[in-house]
């Protein structure tokens, strides 16, 4: 057995209680090592009559290691437990693993400890709402025209080819009018861009963060649009962009006023004086000199982004927020973020912005989930670049679903393009089939997947500014055969809890064709995607013979060895 490889450290999240009667484990291992992983618990003082086993499951293969995983259950809150790993490998050799490593025999000591299952810790479970929730993100400026009064002077026609400046007059109540549209595709979750004021199209220079923009109407029309969102159980989360502010932000204004004398210089990373609008003057946002980056280690500084947040969810309740760039931000004040969020309203989703894999952020005390741009990258390097096989691309996923608690995986935000990131059908080079097939991973993946406005009506787009295209309401969307697809997609996911909840397993890999299955205790969902060149042939239940063309999908869903549901392209 290769020894080095096992791994458990004790702490989160390789020991975590989802619920408090409940303990989850995981033990890393060398791929092929080992025959049966076994974990032994007992209650610390009472050893010798309260020991047990529990045989681990392998639950994630990653290539050259696997996660066995075991969950336990309590009659009275978990609490006061000692337990340890035994390993026994394909040789038949036995080793333990405790808390001091690896040992040739039975340990007496050494041995890992869970002190209690305190309510607080089960408190940093994602809201259930949010596992498994279909999000929908829109860029205002370019969703919809509602009321013409708020159309900037400069508007250009509606359609035009987006530049990072020019406006098109997108607004809230264009969104409110739509709600009907996004009910109808499925959606539960609206993610809207930044609403504030602010000078540019994009809105993430604000200037005043407790004013909706005057271009997107006034307070009261954010009021309206997520209350009638609420009336069709569509939730709505906002922007938070507070890693930096416009340079019309009142403080950096007075800043800019009054120099060296002015009480907000601390609020920023100041590098000379004279301050100017330049960039060398202060620290920015990718060296935008637009983009002053604030100092959100400054406990003023956190008070006032602090009473922003409170301010938008009592006056006009909204469900959460997608905080921009948080990884950028001092720490201590995302854990203040939490802290005063959630004794506000415990079911307020928070997410953060990283592109990283985000294992700080999801420690359990700060962000409930992260924009999951490690699972865009498999997709990508598997549909669009071509450049992995279905193998590494299982592995992937499977290291990624690793990193995390279950309910967190549940909870991530699963997209394949943002505002921030090139159309998913041009990173396909318009191979429809490839993003068709995309988007049946996305969907019946765990996690929570993200549909950038417009793609389920066949928007394209390169890079920023060019993703940020006009809806195309001329066109009805929702007549377009694309439009239907997404919509019995998430028919599908909605009609089977398996997909919402049920374990992930790598069912098949091979070449371009891959497979993947959903579990929980109702039913079992196998979904195989071919991307490759070729029809090809695959075998499931009671050797039953599919064969899927290139390009095409083929879902089954099958309760008590019963198919009760197929779907096919």
């Amino acid at each position: 057995m290769n020894l080095a490889a096992f791994y458990h450290s004790g702490m989160y999240p390789e020991i975590y209680a989802p619920d408090r009667f409940h303990l989850r484990f995981s033990f890393r291992a060398a791929s092929g090592d080992i025959e049966t992983c076994t974990l032994v618990y007992f209650h610390k003082n009472h050893r010798e009559e309260t020991t047990k086993e529990e045989r681990m499951s392998e639950q994630y293969h990653l290539g050259k290691s696997v996660v066995y995983t075991a969950v336990v259950s309590f009659q009275k809150p978990a609490r006061y437990l000692q337990y340890y790993f035994r390993v026994t490998g394909k040789n038949g050799d036995t080793r333990w693993y405790n808390a001091w490593g690896t040992v040739e025999k039975c340990p007496d000591s050494g041995f890992f400890e869970y002190a209690y299952a305190n309510k607080c810790f089960v408190e940093y479970m994602p809201p259930k709402w949010s596992q498994g929730t279909i999000y929908y993100q829109i860029f205002p400026e370019r969703f919809r025209k509602g009321n013409p009064s708020y159309a900037p002077e400069n508007c250009v026609a509606w359609g035009s080819k987006p530049t990072a400046s020019n406006f098109m007059g997108g607004n809230l109540d264009g969104i409110r009018k739509s709600l009907s549209y996004l009910a109808e595709l499925g959606v539960e979750c609206i993610y809207l861009n930044p609403v504030f004021t602010s000078p540019s199209n994009h809105k993430y220079d604000t200037t005043d963060y407790y004013k909706v923009d005057p271009h997107f109407g006034i307070n009261e029309d954010l009021r309206v649009l997520v209350k009638e969102a609420h009336e069709k159980n569509i939730r709505v989360i906002l922007d938070a962009v507070f890693n930096h502010t416009g340079t019309d932000f009142f403080a950096f204004a007075d800043l800019l006023k009054n120099q060296e004398k002015s009480e907000y210089q601390s609020w920023y990373h100041i590098t000379r004086f004279p301050v100017r609008e330049e960039a060398d003057c202060y620290e920015c946002f990718f060296g935008f000199a637009g983009m002053p980056k604030l100092n959100t280690g400054n406990e003023k500084v956190q008070e006032y982004l602090l009473n922003v947040l409170e301010y938008w969810v009592r006056e006009v309740q909204v469900d959460g927020y997608r905080f921009d760039v948080i990884d950028e931000m001092d720490e201590n004040f995302v854990l203040k973020i939490r802290d005063r969020l959630k004794r506000l309203n415990p079911e307020l989703v928070l997410i953060g912005e990283t592109w990283a894999e985000g294992k700080r952020l999801l420690n359990g005390c700060e962000m409930d989930s992260i924009m999951n741009y490690s699972f865009r990258q498999a997709m990508l390097d598997f549909f669009a670049e071509r450049s992995i096989n279905a193998e590494t691309f299982g592995h992937r996923l499977e290291t990624a679903l690793s990193r995390h608690p279950d309910e967190t995986n549940m909870a991530m935000f699963n997209a394949l393009d943002t505002h921030d990131t090139k159309r998913f059908i041009n990173s396909c080079s318009h191979r429809l089939d490839s993003f068709k097939l995309g988007v049946v991973v996305q969907m019946m993946f765990p996690g929570s997947p993200s549909i950038y406005y417009g793609d389920e009506a066949g928007i394209d787009g390169e890079n920023d500014p060019d993703c940020r295209k006009c809806m195309t309401w001329q066109e009805n969307p929702e007549e377009k055969e694309s439009f239907r697809f997404y919509q019995k997609l998430i028919q599908f996911r909605k009609k089977h809890s398996a997909i919402r909840n049920g374990s992930f397993t790598t069912v098949l890999a091979d070449g371009r064709v891959y497979g993947f299955a959903r579990e929980n205790e109702t039913e079992i969902i196998e979904i195989f995607v071919n991307d490759s060149d070729d029809t090809v042939e695959i075998t499931v239940e009671n050797a039953r013979s599919i064969l899927i063309s290139k390009g095409n999908f083929y879902i089954v869903c099958r309760k008590n060895g019963e198919i009760i549901e197929e779907i096919c392209s």
